[in-house]
């Protein structure tokens, strides 16, 4: 499903029999293993005394670890695709303001649950928890203004204007869903890009940075369609723009606006002198660590349409600054999501090469009951970007579920792909 969480029309006068979004973050009946919500905006510092951490990799003979290295890999060079991250899962989301959250509670409790989660700003997260790795959700808004004000604001006694002077400038806008759980820490694609974009610069030796991108088009009304709930109120619900080959490449100008050529991971570089960008990534492999230090890379998580004209006449995305969430044997096959850590393929495709991202948790139900088989999986895996809510414990709830490596460790050997010389004090970022 495409408008993840645009089904937050909930209260206010609808039927809600279920609502799913396409990252799964706001889903409510059957939320799919690929989405969960996120940490909550007001995060203790990483706390030590947490019970819920991965052990620490090491290549040593003598090592107790749960979690070892891969021993056929005998590369001494270690590249960007030996390493395992911690992310975040839409990263910019706050929770609805009381007066919105209470009516969404009171008529689809479920969907409050899924979205109940905040996220402390971009800079806080680099600085102060070491995720490196987002997921921005993106409006296109060619004209400005689409989406200043808010619909359904006015039904809880809320003013519909935003007052919020970037909404009515001309590009992509970052939310979950438009009228209604609309909250972010940062309102457009270009205000998120240039914080990570400052923080870098001011770190030049971190771990390489990936920000993955996933397209938002469906109204509020054809979200509820779609879920099969019927909207029983009629309110001046926002239009999103469809995604058009022009819009795509608007995109690839705003992230080119932030990010200079030196600062990117882009398709062509891996691609090198090969065929297409997968038989790269297959046969000679990513860019190495040190070559990818204090750099970012891009995904989009959309396939189908949106990926075919993304690709279109350029099937290895050449000149292209963002990687395709790509289907294996694909010419632009580089970067494949596992949203389940347990998929029985992820680890093979990991060792064939593929970077890949998982879930820890999905949506907050594994943090409520601080059940953590998915997390533990996760660990284990070959998946390099490891995508969670919950980089700290949550505020709106009692639970000791968090997501972080052993003694603070920002990335560390991954357990399937690093070569046996990889020790994770290889990976800090001095």
């Amino acid at each position: 499903m495409r408008n993840s969480g645009s089904v937050v029309l909930i209260a206010f006068g609808l039927v809600a029999a279920g609502c799913a979004s396409s990252d799964g973050s706001a889903s409510v009946v059957t939320a799919p293993p690929t989405d969960a919500p996120s940490a909550d905006s007001t995060v203790a510092p990483p706390d030590t005394t947490a019970t819920t951490v991965a052990p620490t990799t090491t290549a040593t003979a003598a090592t107790t670890s749960t979690t070892t290295t891969n021993p056929s890999v005998v590369s001494e060079e270690i590249d960007l695709n030996h390493v395992q991250v911690i992310g975040s899962h839409n990263s910019f989301h706050l929770v609805p303001q009381p007066a919105l959250f209470d009516g969404i509670a009171a008529l689809a409790p479920d969907l409050a649950s899924g979205i109940e989660y905040s996220h402390v700003s971009l800079t806080e997260q680099l600085e102060s928890y070491g995720i490196r790795q987002f997921e921005l959700d993106l409006f296109a808004d060619t004209e400005g203004g689409l989406y200043a004000n808010r619909a359904a604001n006015p039904v809880v006694g809320l003013e519909e204007a935003s007052g919020v002077p970037e909404l009515d400038e001309p590009g992509f806008k970052v939310m979950h869903t438009q009228d209604f759980d609309y909250e972010t820490t940062c309102f457009s694609l270009v205000s998120c890009l240039t914080e990570i974009q400052a923080w870098s610069t001011a770190n030049p030796r971190h771990l390489p940075i990936m920000i993955m991108l996933e397209f938002k088009e469906l109204s509020v009304p054809e979200a509820a369609a779609e879920e099969g709930i019927e909207l029983t109120l009629d309110l001046p619900w926002a239009i999103p723009e469809r995604i058009t080959p022009e819009l795509l490449d608007a995109l690839d100008v705003e992230v080119r606006s932030v990010f200079g050529p030196e600062q990117l991971i882009e398709p062509d570089e891996v691609r090198g002198g090969a065929d297409t960008l997968e038989q790269a990534v297959l046969e000679s492999g990513w860019p190495t660590l040190d070559d990818s230090r204090g750099k970012v890379l891009f995904a989009m998580t959309d396939g189908d349409e949106i990926r075919d004209m993304y690709v279109a006449d350029r099937p290895s995305l050449q000149g292209r600054p963002i990687f395709t969430s790509g289907t294996p044997g694909q010419s632009d096959a580089a970067f494949v999501r596992f949203d389940n850590p347990t998929d029985a393929e992820l680890d093979a495709a990991a060792r064939s090469g593929y970077l890949i991202r998982t879930r820890t948790d999905s949506p907050t139900e594994d943090a409520r009951t601080n059940n953590t088989e998915r997390r533990d999986a996760a660990f284990s895996s070959g998946a390099h970007y490891l995508s969670t809510d919950y980089y700290a414990p949550s505020e709106f709830f009692e639970s000791e579920y968090v997501v972080r490596f052993a003694d603070g460790q920002v990335g560390r050997c991954n357990p399937v792909t690093a070569p046996a010389s990889c020790v994770d004090d290889r990976l800090v970022e001095r």
